[in-house]
């Protein structure tokens, strides 16, 4: 190995170990409590030091929204493969979205619930509508393919708004648990059986044609 490439390679280990060290710092900190400074302590290195690498804290997030992002893509692998019935692989999708949130709460919060995500530069690990590479492609793919195989309502015929009405409901579930899951006000009930229920009913609902309504009763004269 050259000492070009080495140079090369411990100029992306460095990389990886700050990402690394970011990542440990957002799931104990939280995304408020990081810093530059803080993230520089825990791997021994100055904040300039930092700075060679990541021209600002923003930048340094960028990358690794997109990072989690695609981890967390490849986590709906677990749904199945594009042979599995569409509906089926959708509910198995919802439910590792729950998991995900109640088992990884910091990097949810950071992901979906971080109002400043869309400010971070993209830096272009993910390709947009790839579903290999976009959780929301994926999902639109998923719904797409019912489209195709006649499995929802006839009226439903816009895969994203399918997608984002699925999307919604069950974030909607974790969202509400993470804020006030603890507000003893409210007797909770076990939040796995709600999400599976909530992903039930949008299934249904998508999925079944709607009763026909009654007849409008004739005015008495």
């Amino acid at each position: 190995m050259s000492i070009v490439e080495r140079r090369q390679r411990q100029k992306l280990e460095t990389r990886e170990r700050m990402l690394d060290a970011c990542r440990e710092l957002l799931l104990t900190e939280g995304f408020h409590g990081l810093s530059m400074r803080k993230l520089a302590a825990k791997i021994g290195y100055s904040p300039t030091a930092i700075y060679f690498h990541f021209p600002d804290k923003e930048a340094l997030l960028g990358e690794l929204v997109e990072r989690e992002f695609m981890k967390f893509r490849r986590s709906f692998d677990q749904a199945g493969q594009p042979g599995l019935d569409p509906i089926e692989r959708l509910r198995r999708m919802g439910m590792i979205y729950v998991d995900f949130g109640l088992e990884q709460t910091s990097a949810y919060k950071f992901l979906f619930m971080n109002t400043q995500i869309e400010q971070f530069p993209k830096i272009g690990l993910i390709e947009h509508g790839n579903p290999a590479q976009d959780c929301y492609a994926y999902l639109r793919a998923t719904v797409a393919e019912g489209l195709a195989a006649g499995r929802f309502r006839s009226e439903l015929t816009s895969a994203d708004q399918i997608a984002q009405l699925f999307f919604s409901g069950t974030h909607g579930v974790v969202s509400l648990h993470l804020a006030r899951g603890k507000d003893p006000w409210v007797a909770w009930c076990p939040v796995h059986e709600t999400a599976r229920l909530m992903i039930d009913a949008i299934i249904r609902g998508l999925t079944q044609d709607a009763p026909q309504s009654a007849p409008p009763e004739e005015s008495l004269p």
